[in-house]
């Protein structure tokens, strides 16, 4: 898809919003024909399929982009850190790694955060930053996911997976008016903890081995697919428990914030309570805020109206970027919860002072043939260490459904 093909998906996709906005109007205080309906839910259909396209099409330029700078498509695996058992070069690249698997030189392998700036078209050179290894690549793909980095989540890198402890801010000082000469009360921050641990996520990939001797026919890549297949399971599962795990034996999701406003109904959200949760943390933290919620809670907000008949929505003013609710950009997460009874379907608050992920040490790559031996089958198993905790807990906010 072209930079033109990607601007007329955006240029029709404000038009089928204008024109589901319209039949919302024609239809305000009453309800629906069924005709009518139909019409509504093709629409949303229409823009639903818009935004795919118009995400495929930034990705499919972004992959372009990378693949005329680094030598090879967005998806591949280029210079990569030394494996940990095979005594290599440390200039040794992902694929160069990925070839000595496959031809069994090396039983395993671990990818390190490598990143370099190139240098295209108008941008000035560091403007661009090419991700180039497995590891890289699976924090993009964490990133895609869920919302919590995409939201301005800190993600933090570590060498090893020891527990940290994180202070957590509970509360502030407080100031107060003294007269001349007048003792000044003392006012201390409050301060808890969190244990910022980390958890294994794994998954293993299968590829037979009449395939891996086919790799390279055509423009198959069959490395460039099993590392994006492993780092992709991987990513989805600990993105998952980023936003909903419950702190036992899992991260702490940020979905485990404090509720600033429940719902009246069990089954819909009306802009009061959008207001409220919004207003439930205080001007400071409302400065780089955003929402966080998944597509059928979007899809269910796309067409709210304030008391003087004002869209609270507004789409996103250039392709690619986040579409905004009362003025602050909504970020989708597969993860969160849908609308339903006792259910927490969205997130409100800043995330770069409320939540930290973390990932410890690699993204670790091994290889082996016998689950699949008499099958003729290789298996490939990728493990990432991660974890994530809330650090101020003032930040914030979820909504409760009734």
């Amino acid at each position: 898809m072209t930079p033109q093909d990607i601007s007329a998906s955006f240029e029709e996709r404000q038009r089928a919003v204008a024109s589901l906005r319209e039949l919302a109007d024609e239809t305000q205080g009453r309800d629906m024909t069924a005709e009518e309906t139909q019409t509504f839910e093709r629409q949303n259909t229409e823009i639903d399929a818009l935004d795919a396209r118009i995400e495929s099409g930034l990705s499919v330029m972004e992959r372009e982009a990378k693949a005329t700078n680094a030598l090879e498509s967005f998806r591949s695996m280029n210079q990569l850190s030394a494996p940990v058992e095979a005594q290599v070069d440390p200039g040794q690249s992902d694929n160069d790694l990925f070839r000595q698997l496959l031809n069994g030189e090396i039983r395993s392998f671990e990818s390190k955060p490598e990143s370099r700036d190139l240098s295209s078209g108008t941008a000035t050179a560091g403007g661009n930053l090419i991700t180039s290894t497995l590891y890289d690549r699976v924090i993009e793909l964490f990133t895609e996911d869920g919302a919590a980095l995409r939201a301005g989540a800190t993600l933090l890198q570590t060498e090893r997976g020891e527990d940290m402890l994180i202070p957590t801010v509970t509360a502030y000082s407080t100031g107060a008016k003294v007269a001349e000469l007048a003792a000044i009360s003392e006012s201390d921050p409050a301060f808890g903890q969190s244990t910022l641990s980390t958890y294994a996520y794994a998954a293993i990939v299968q590829a037979s081995n009449q395939l891996l001797q086919d790799n390279g026919v055509g423009n198959f890549n069959i490395m460039n697919f099993i590392g994006d297949q492993g780092g992709a399971a991987v990513a989805r599962a600990w993105s998952a428990a980023l936003t909903g795990g419950d702190g036992t034996g899992d991260p702490q999701g940020f979905n485990r914030c404090a509720i600033g406003t429940t719902a009246a109904s069990a089954t819909a959200i009306v802009p009061a309570e959008l207001f409220a949760l919004q207003h439930s943390i205080t001007a400071p933290y409302r400065n780089g805020a955003s929402w966080v919620m998944n597509d059928s809670t979007v899809r269910a907000l796309r067409l709210l109206v304030d008391g003087n008949g004002v869209y609270i929505w507004s789409p996103g003013l250039t392709a690619g970027a986040p579409d905004t609710l009362l003025g602050a950009p909504v970020y989708s997460d597969p993860n969160m919860a849908a609308i339903a009874t006792g259910n927490w379907p969205i997130v409100y608050g800043n995330f770069t002072r409320g939540y930290f992920a973390r990932i410890a040490g690699g993204v670790r790559v091994e290889q082996s043939n016998a689950p699949g031996f008499a099958n003729d089958l290789e298996s490939f198993r990728f493990i990432v260490r991660g974890g994530g905790c809330l650090v101020d807990l003032n930040a914030l906010r979820k909504l409760a459904m009734a």
